[in-house]
């Protein structure tokens, strides 16, 4: 019978994990703000160029970013999101406004937990 990769690859998967939130840079309610992800390019790069180490540790059927017949519109997010999803983490957002000089953004603040 086949091992499970979430059985074979534990503390390389966990590594990986915290990777991802070290480039997300959560504040102190473990949450970030979409269109601060969306503007920092080197942010979106580090987390795409962990795409063939995730390959190897997750099953990446299920995440869109992988599917080379798919779009998607925010391949970083959906990666974060798929990968940390698989490992038991809660993947939470919420309407949030931003003040600029000009006027208020609308956006989301997505919060990142585990029970």
């Amino acid at each position: 019978m086949r091992v499970k990769l979430s059985e074979k690859y534990k503390i390389e998967r966990e590594e990986i994990c915290k990777k991802l939130i070290d480039i997300l840079k959560l504040d102190a309610n473990h949450s970030f703000i979409l269109c601060e992800l969306d503007e920092d390019t080197e942010k979106q790069t580090a987390i795409l160029n962990m795409k063939e180490d995730i390959q190897k540790c997750f099953a990446v059927s299920s995440i869109s970013t992988f599917k080379p017949d798919r779009e998607c519109k925010r391949p970083y997010l959906n990666l974060v999101r798929g990968i940390l999803r698989q490992q038991g983490y809660f993947f939470e957002g919420k309407d949030h406004c931003e003040k600029n000089d000009d006027n208020k953004n609308r956006t989301m603040k997505y919060f990142i937990f585990r029970k």
